[in-house]
């Protein structure tokens, strides 16, 4: 039988599942090798986070400096774009809870780490290095919409009442009119949800949190795909061009992946996977709603 929810409430709950089926009772430890948290970033990361606020209520860009596609941006909204107002309606929906969840994912993993595993520096470390991570992206991305000024590609199909129709005179999803018509350079959906990503793997990558092996290597499965998911959605719902998904999903992994490795972990694996043999329960994502299934691993 199938769990109907929302497909962040599936990951989240997947990911809980994961925590409590596989957790081991091997001490969680910080590495001496790792640098802890420093104060200078800390106090990099406060202005981050202010800046990030305070552009929110910046004033935006009322004509935009640029709207057409760039390289291959006209051929993959050629492909890609929802040819009806259901489908960029359902793909816009859906992006919106997935960048919405993956900000609560993060923390999950430091729920895990305190409440689970017992281990309040590790929690606190992890917990600060997400604060960075996700202030950086979200600096760079709410700054770069507001200083660009790019112009979302269904601006350019906007008659003169405002709405958006295709060839046939039916009407599409978006409208101009909206203040953030201009903000389609970069991705922030796309590069929020990939800096979750790169987080959820590094973190797995180093720490034990599930127990190893198999367990720790599916959350970040889970996030890459959501993250994918994420970019082609935002295509889909023609909301933003493939170049400004593809950088969004740049500036993510770096932000997620390569600044704490970069800061704290350093590169490359420092635990031996463990093999694991066990039935779990893994999201189904779908364009209206989600579920819950087993996967078996042999």
């Amino acid at each position: 039988m199938q769990l109907q929810c929302f497909p962040v409430r599936c990951a989240v709950a997947a990911l809980l599942l994961f925590a409590s089926r596989h957790a081991g009772a091997e001490e969680l430890e910080w590495s001496e090798n790792w640098p802890k948290f420093r104060v200078s970033e800390a106090i990099a990361t406060a202005v981050l986070a202010g800046g990030t606020v305070a552009l929110n209520f910046a004033p935006v860009h009322e004509q935009a400096t640029f709207r057409n596609g760039i390289l291959f941006d006209d051929f993959v909204r050629d492909q890609l774009r929802g040819r009806s107002r259901a489908t960029q309606e359902d793909f816009a929906h859906l992006t919106d809870y997935i960048f919405k969840g993956s900000l609560i994912v993060p923390f999950v993993d430091v729920g895990v780490a305190w409440g689970v595993r017992g281990s309040s520096t590790v929690a606190a470390q992890l917990f600060l290095i997400d604060l960075e991570s996700l202030s950086f992206s979200g600096a760079l991305s709410v700054g770069l919409e507001h200083a660009v000024g790019r112009g979302r590609p269904y601006t350019r199909d906007c008659g003169p009442d405002g709405k958006v129709r295709d060839s046939s005179g039916h009407l599409l999803f978006n409208a101009c009119g909206g203040k953030e018509d201009n903000q389609s350079f970069y991705s922030g959906h796309t590069a929020a949800a990939t800096t979750v990503a790169g987080l959820t793997c590094v973190h797995h990558q180093h720490l034990a949190l599930y127990g190893g092996g198999f367990a720790d290597a599916v959350p970040c499965g889970i996030m890459i795909t959501a993250s994918l998911l994420d970019g082609v959605g935002r295509i889909v719902a023609d909301k933003h061009y493939a170049s400004d998904v593809v950088l969004g999903w740049g500036v993510g992994a770096f932000s997620g992946y390569v600044l704490p490795s970069w800061l704290h972990y350093g590169f490359g694996h420092t635990q031996e996977p463990k093999a694991a043999l066990s039935l779990v329960f893994t999201p189904q994502i779908y364009v209206s709603g989600g579920g819950l299934g087993v996967a078996g691993i042999f």
